[in-house]
């Protein structure tokens, strides 16, 4: 007849705290999981702001046209102004012929959260048009 012992083996107690040491182990890893996706959610916003302001950018100051206006819209979740005003530096007070004059051209992409991304360039504009 085999020999049973019956102090082998695992109490209760044992048990109970190595499943609460897993379970916090657990917690933690979900919640660096977690973190992780939020951040990389803000890059790829930051991101996809960033690409949409250069493009708004580039279609406002791409012309040859002379005429800069200022408009504002909502596209893809995000908020946009695009404000044109002269320029008002001392080094860019410059007379010319037909109205032309430096501008400053701003760009601001918002969303969700507060954020926001800002670009400013310069280019000549007619200042009745």
């Amino acid at each position: 007849m085999p020999v049973v012992d019956t102090e082998s083996g695992f109490t209760l107690f044992e048990t109970l705290t190595a499943m609460l040491v897993m379970s916090i182990g657990l917690v933690s890893l979900f919640e660096a999981h977690s973190h992780a996706l939020r951040t990389a959610e803000a890059a790829a916003n930051y991101a996809r702001a960033r690409i949409f302001a250069q493009g708004l950018l580039a279609d406002t100051v791409g012309g040859w046209s002379g005429k800069l206006i200022s408009k504002a819209g909502t596209d893809d979740g995000f908020s946009w102004s695009i404000n044109v005003a002269p320029e008002d530096a001392s080094w860019a007070k410059v007379e010319t012929k037909d109205n032309w004059r430096l501008r400053r051209v701003r760009v601001i992409v918002s969303w969700a959260g507060g954020r926001q991304i800002e670009l400013d360039s310069l280019k000549l504009g007619r200042t009745n048009g």
